[in-house]
């Protein structure tokens, strides 16, 4: 993954005494939906804020690498597989996973192993970014990988809805959910609670909301008794591994209604269920709403 390697293609974007940055396209891709404030008045003397926040979709052979970055931004990794590298370690980031381009420093990041790769993006500003960092032990963190990444997924769904919104209090809510996310990575950060077996089965699950997996299967791929993997579950997240699966592929559902135009059928697809029918019972038993009810209300604030 290494610049030096791509010399020649690679396309500068910004190069000057203080930050530079460039990357190869695969075409049109990476494809970036991102989403930035354009607060007035401008919001630049805030200490902390929301810069800007998206989706973010890779293909194989997309790249690129920032030196002195002047952004601080957390990926979050949806599908697919990432390399990441900052200041030079290296890191294999899955589905459920989190990178940090931390400001000032070195990085470098690809789609690999993969035939298409998603992440959702969210960048910080302002002068306490990097105080909070520090204070928060966040300083030198390149990556993590959350225990409960559903809670990472409607932060994020909030703050595209703060930046795409207009509220009388947009400056304060974006300063307190920057905050929030900071305060999240660090809890991630300092958390022993959750064993790392039930890490590895979370991002394995993570990486296969659109793929049917039973309990039998997941135990046997590690080498765990179904009776163990439950009380595994129960003990530190307090459900079923079926009730956070279903959770999870419902909540990843919500997010695509609410975020994009897609057929109820391509997400029914998405999220592991081969019909839409069958897709929709189940959706309206967890949210007591039909697929395209939720999506009208959710869309039209109806």
């Amino acid at each position: 993954m290494m610049r030096e390697e791509r010399r020649g293609r690679i396309r500068f974007f910004e190069d000057n005494a203080r930050t530079r940055s460039g990357g190869i396209d695969v075409g049109k891709f990476p494809v970036h939906h991102f989403i930035f404030d354009h607060s007035e008045p401008p919001l630049e003397n805030w200490p902390i804020r929301i810069d800007f926040t998206g989706d973010d979709e890779w293909l194989p052979g997309c790249y690129r690498f920032r030196q002195r970055s002047n952004t601080f931004a957390v990926e979050f990794v949806k599908r697919g597989n990432f390399h990441f590298q900052q200041n030079r370690r290296s890191y294999r980031v899955e589905p459920g996973g989190v990178f940090l381009v931390r400001h000032g420093e070195d990085s470098e990041m690809e789609c690999c192993d993969c035939d298409y790769a998603l992440k959702r993006t969210l960048a910080l500003t302002g002068p306490m970014v990097g105080p909070l960092l520090t204070s928060l032990g966040l300083d030198r963190v390149d990556v993590l990988t959350p225990a409960a990444p559903e809670k990472l997924d409607a932060l994020f769904d909030r703050a595209a809805g703060l930046l795409a919104g207009d509220a009388a209090d947009k400056q304060q809510e974006s300063a307190a959910l920057a905050f929030r996310l900071l305060l999240m990575l660090a809890e991630e950060n300092n958390q022993a609670d959750t064993p790392e077996i039930l890490q590895r089965i979370l991002r394995y699950l993570e990486a296969r909301l659109d793929q049917p997996v039973s309990i039998g299967e997941l135990a046997e791929e590690f080498r765990l008794s179904q009776a163990t993997l439950r009380r595994l579950f129960r003990k530190h997240l307090g459900e079923s591994p079926v009730d956070f699966l279903i959770r999870r592929r419902m909540e990843t559902a919500m997010r695509l209604l609410r975020l994009t135009e897609q057929p109820v059928k391509w997400i029914a697809f998405q999220v592991g269920y081969a019909g839409a029918l069958y897709f929709s019972a189940e959706f309206r038993k967890f949210t007591g709403e039909s697929p395209s009810a939720f999506r009208k209300r959710s869309q039209f604030g109806e």
